[in-house]
């Protein structure tokens, strides 16, 4: 017959806290990584119909909007604009890239914030400023024309 040394019961605990301990701290982390965060997507050149979102007049310079639209499918999408100055408006995909939830241009800084998990961006160019997402927001050719702001939204990328 073998003798096999059974740890003791306090030692078992106290390694099952240990471990469950590290466990949560790392899962309990402060959002922000590390990782490289990939450069803004470029500006795509309008293609298709172009979809009036707002009147120009409601969106100052330096502001930022949700508007509505349509993709090619026929699908509602929330599109984030900023009005860069007098002449340029951007326009973003609102779809969070950490987990696809949707992104607010309201914001307690002068940024894109999803709520979810408080990833930001900047309006400027759709980079991640504050994760945990790490990829930029998906961009619409958007221009001034006439009155108008009009956007080029493509399929969902």
């Amino acid at each position: 017959m073998t003798d096999i040394a059974r740890p003791a019961r306090r030692t078992f605990m106290c390694a099952s806290a240990a471990l469950g301990s590290a466990a949560l701290l790392t899962a309990c982390g402060d959002g922000h990584s590390e990782a490289d965060v990939p450069d803004a997507f470029p500006i795509p050149e309008p293609s298709g119909e172009g979809q009036t979102l707002m009147k120009a007049k409601d969106l100052p310079a330096g502001s930022r909007a949700l508007a509505p639209a349509k993709d090619p499918s026929g699908e509602d999408v929330g599109v984030l604009l900023f009005r860069k100055d007098e002449e340029t408006v951007l326009a973003y995909s609102n779809i969070c890239t950490h987990q696809g939830c949707a992104v607010s241009p309201k914001s307690s800084k002068d940024d894109f914030y999803c709520a979810c998990h408080g990833s930001r961006f900047a309006p400027a160019d759709g980079t991640v400023t504050n994760g945990p997402a790490i990829a930029a927001l998906p961009r619409y050719a958007a221009a001034i024309e006439g009155e108008d702001i009009v956007a080029y939204i493509t399929a969902s990328q």
